[in-house]
């Protein structure tokens, strides 16, 4: 059994029972290796639990490379990216499951307390998908490409924590790219 086999059914766990239920026991019974195995591999729950973001992060800038990879137009593809980006969050189980049934657990990551040491969620999403961005689309991006992919998080976040609103998905990408392309009046967006 391999480490990136116990976080697979560590992801598939919180899709069933949720984020505060993850155990190393809960993963080994259900890979079925030994719970040995499961603590030699992570040493606890939450280098388990890192391991699951630090794989669910490397997803993001693979699927970041490949919305709107074929689009030569930046605003299209920034609009491709916003309207994608907010199908893969309403279609991914584990986030699904916790957002409905455990969402201080979500808001925990988005929103650190004054104390809390290390990067927040959206400061390492953007840390990954920053590097997937070309140089054409980060010669537009407003006010400076990180400040650009912090607010598309930010907005793709928000619209994760509530779901339901006026605006459908085109319109919140429209607005998107308005936001964050220079001169976006003039960019074609479809």
């Amino acid at each position: 059994m391999d480490r990136d086999r116990l976080i697979e059914v560590g992801v598939g766990l919180i899709s069933s029972v949720g984020a505060k239920a993850l155990s190393l026991t809960s993963v080994a019974r259900q890979a079925g290796v030994a719970r040995a195995t499961a603590y030699r591999m992570f040493g606890g729950r939450d280098a388990l639990v890192s391991a699951i973001v630090q794989r669910e992060l490397a997803l993001v800038a693979v699927k970041v490379r490949e919305w709107g990879a074929d689009e030569p137009d930046i605003a299209t593809r920034v609009h491709v990216r916003a309207v994608e980006s907010l199908r893969y969050i309403r279609q991914h189980e584990a986030l699904q499951y916790v957002l409905t049934r455990e969402p201080e657990e979500i808001v925990g990551a988005l929103v650190l307390s004054p104390d809390a040491k290390g990067p927040s969620l959206i400061d390492m999403i953007v840390d990954v998908t920053l590097p997937e961005i070309g140089e054409d689309e980060a010669a537009l991006l407003y006010p400076d490409p990180r400040g650009a992919i912090e607010l598309m998080i930010r907005i793709a976040y928000s619209c994760m924590l509530v779901p339901r609103g006026h605006l459908t998905d085109e319109q919140i990408a429209d607005l998107t790219v308005r936001a964050v392309i220079r001169d976006s009046d003039s960019a074609t967006i479809r």
